[in-house]
């Protein structure tokens, strides 16, 4: 079960938040970690950036990797009158 963590923060001066202990600790957020912010609308969104970005990114790429894709077509055969020129002008009563 996710928890649910609010609080409410002041902004110095020079606009810095702390972030409180029970949040850095609920987030797994060790001194000197690094944030990821993003505005989205009016919200203000704080993530914490991965300590290891690159085995991250090696990690999803693996993922990827070894995915199973399933590739399907369909035909229609009505499917030639769509790349006719001629179909397409008549049908814009251009001919």
């Amino acid at each position: 079960m996710v928890e649910t963590v609010e609080e409410t923060l002041n902004v110095d001066k020079q606009g810095r938040i702390v972030l409180p202990a029970r949040i850095r600790k609920a987030i797994g957020m060790e001194r000197g970690g690094k944030l990821l912010i993003r505005l989205d609308g009016s919200r203000i969104i704080l993530e914490p950036f991965p300590k290891d970005l690159k085995k991250s990114v090696e990690e999803w790429v693996n993922l990827v990797r070894n995915m199973e894709v399933n590739v399907s077509e369909e035909t229609s055969e009505e499917s030639w009158k769509w790349m006719s020129r001629e179909y397409a002008e008549r049908k814009l009563g251009l001919s």
